[in-house]
């Protein structure tokens, strides 16, 4: 008899090992499951958008990081979040990075979490000159007095950036007048042209820096 029942426990242990030995066969292989794709927040404002394919954004903080977002599958918008989207629009969204190197960015949307409608107006020197030309505008050139000083375009008012909540009032008070706004490459421009706005102004444009100007030039 006791022969029998250490047989039946033997018996039982083997068993046991046997179940404990599945369990961790099955906790390793979802250990070894691919993991979720997870998005990468992402800002910036509309610089194009074509059709139902694709939009670039350019980043607000620096101007040299560009994303190129593919919305193929569709727009998707976070909760309460704005769905019109327009040229000059800044938003955020999540995305999944597909190629990182690319410039720009190239990435696929997830969602539009922030819409916001744009507080100035971002155009190329192109428009820029033909507004010039068309008349009635004003030249805002947020570049340091040395930098003015070696070449500006006609007609541009100096109004270095960190003289512009201030600076501009010497040379309008009107918040309604139509201001251009550039520096040398389009990263200070960008910051006096959002302090005009939030002190009021209404029709500002920032078309970004004097390199990227082909036309004339005055050099003292």
């Amino acid at each position: 008899m006791k022969k029998i029942l250490l047989i039946a426990l033997a018996f039982t242990l083997i068993l046991s090992i046997a179940g404990c030995g599945n369990g961790t066969e099955k906790d390793n292989g979802a250990d070894n499951e691919t993991p979720m794709a997870t998005g990468t927040g992402v800002d910036g404002r509309i610089i194009e958008i074509v059709d139902n394919g694709h939009i670039t954004i350019r980043n607000e903080e620096d101007t040299s990081i560009y994303y190129k977002i593919d919305i193929s599958g569709g727009l998707k918008f976070g909760n309460g979040v704005n769905s019109n989207l327009n040229p000059d629009n800044v938003i955020t969204a999540d995305v999944e990075i597909t190629d990182s190197e690319s410039l720009p960015k190239e990435a696929v949307l997830i969602s539009i979490t922030g819409n916001k409608a744009p507080d100035y107006r971002v155009i190329d020197a192109k428009q820029a000159k033909e507004m010039i030309d068309a008349g009635d505008v004003l030249i805002i050139d947020v570049r340091t007095r040395v930098e003015y000083e070696e070449g500006y375009i006609p007609d541009a008012y100096n109004v270095p950036l960190d003289q512009i909540d201030k600076g501009i009032s010497n040379v309008t008070s009107n918040k309604d007048d139509t201001i251009l706004v550039y520096c040398r490459s389009g990263n200070r421009s960008k910051v006096a042209a959002r302090i005009l706005t939030e002190m009021g102004y209404t029709n500002v444009y920032d078309f970004g820096g004097i390199v990227d100007w082909p036309y004339e030039v005055i050099v003292p």
